[in-house]
């Protein structure tokens, strides 16, 4: 039996578990575990007596207790309240502009995301404030779903990101600067959606939208506001600088962040009785636990895949083939785009990257930039059917849209980002000038 038919088998079974509806961790984990036991058999490998330590290895790495602290970390945030006070304080700043309260949406969800790290709880946090409030001023009602569900998404790009976790966990790349290297493709994202509001509201020939008998912003009242946002700023800095400046790894100020969100809810909102803590513990630890069960399984189907030499057989193919390298990444992008309408992001970070990194480092492309591409990447694809996560969240928090309106107000998104996902092909520096002043 040669490597090719071991290889295509172990591939027919990993989708045929798929489409019949099986966990992708056991997809992976049996496909994987066919496929080493067959090499074993026909071509004398070793694989299966290194199994149990090679999986064992893969979910006891120190830098992995970075994923469960930032989960009770956003956990925390979307329990204590802070997403109401903050919707609130960044829509009274944004009120005048065309669209104000869609772009308050998308400024809210990018604070949000940057706090907690998990696109749904930043879904379901702002989408509960804003949707009614967009909704009762006249707004669109396409307009208001899409400003919610896509914005919710650059939680996953902005850091504290968790899929940046993983991936660094998979490609060896440094957290903090994938870290670091999220920050500016995030907020690049955020302006053109927000550009994409105002152009839509001046453009639209129905000037429904209820304005606010509200006086004009004075400085007072500017600072008042910023005043007010101390907590959601306090916990960012306290995240990000600290990895920026040297003083943490990613999983010091992922303690750090969970330290300081806890006083916020203890000592300023004052809701974290003793039901809301020990939720706030289990809920993560469900959640710690899917991602973890999920990376047993792709570490397994990474093991034979390695074995087999895939990886580099792949990045041979590529380099032969003598085609532009842009060619290469859009053909990547495209694929990547594809998968992530069925599969999850954290299951297509520890699935794709051990395959494509090989390629991506053949053609000399940073695996920092890559990675922020993929997670990019990722953002279009948690809102695109039929594995749209943000979709069905915001479906399942209200009953003021339907799917089908949700799905035309997001559309718009999806373009918005594949225009920012080209941008970040064809300019690298806009992920890579920060990662860059770091030492």
């Amino acid at each position: 039996m040669s490597v090719t038919f071991i290889v295509i088998l172990a591939i027919l079974l990993a989708l045929i578990l798929l489409f019949l509806g099986s966990p992708v961790f056991v997809c992976l984990g049996l496909a994987g575990m066919a496929g080493i036991f067959l090499n074993d058999i026909f071509l004398g490998g070793v694989g299966l007596s290194v199994l149990q330590t090679n999986v064992f290895g893969s979910v006891s790495k120190t830098t992995l207790v970075a994923a469960p602290l930032f989960i009770l970390m956003g956990e925390i945030i979307f329990r204590s309240g802070i997403g109401a006070d903050l919707y609130t304080a960044i829509s009274r700043l944004f009120y005048r502009l065309p669209g104000g309260l869609a772009i308050a949406t998308v400024a809210a969800s990018t604070v949000f995301g940057a706090m907690c790290g998990v696109s749904i709880a930043a879904v379901a946090t702002i989408g509960v404030i804003a949707l009614p409030e967009m909704l009762k001023r006249g707004y669109d009602p396409k307009l208001a779903a899409g400003s919610v569900c896509a914005p919710g998404a650059l939680a996953m790009l902005v850091p504290p990101s968790l899929l940046f976790i993983l991936y660094g966990e998979v490609s060896g790349a440094s957290v903090a600067k994938l870290f670091t290297a999220g920050i500016l493709p995030g907020f690049l994202l955020a302006f053109l959606m927000c550009a994409y509001i105002m152009v839509h509201e001046i453009r639209s020939p129905k000037k429904k939208t209820i304005k606010e008998d509200v006086d004009p912003l004075t400085i007072k009242e500017i600072v008042r506001i910023l005043l007010g946002l101390w907590s959601p700023l306090l916990l960012i800095g306290a995240v990000l600088l600290s990895i920026y400046i040297g003083i943490a790894t990613p999983t010091e100020s992922a303690a750090i962040g969970v330290f300081g969100a806890y006083l916020v809810a203890f000592f300023k909102y004052r809701n974290m009785d003793w039901r809301n803590f020990t939720g706030t513990l289990k809920q993560s630890a469900k959640v710690t636990s899917t991602i973890l069960i999920v990376l047993v399984g792709a570490s397994i189907f990474t093991q034979f895949l390695n074995l087999l030499r895939v990886p580099d057989a792949c990045a041979g193919f590529v380099i032969s083939l003598d085609i532009s390298p842009w060619i290469t990444m859009l053909m990547v992008q495209l694929m990547l785009l594809c998968l992530g309408m069925f599969v999850d992001g954290a299951s297509m970070v520890l699935i794709t990257t051990p395959i494509l990194l090989p390629t991506m480092l053949a053609l000399h492309w940073d695996p920092i930039w890559f990675g922020v591409l993929m997670i990019t990447n990722i953002n279009i694809a948690v809102i695109t059917p039929p594995v749209g996560l943000n979709l069905y969240t915001l479906a399942g928090i209200t009953k003021e849209v339907n799917m089908e309106t949700i799905l035309k107000g997001t559309l718009p998104y999806v373009i918005v980002e594949f225009i920012g996902l080209l941008l970040l092909i064809f300019f690298p520096q806009i992920s890579l000038w920060l990662p860059g002043l770091m030492q």
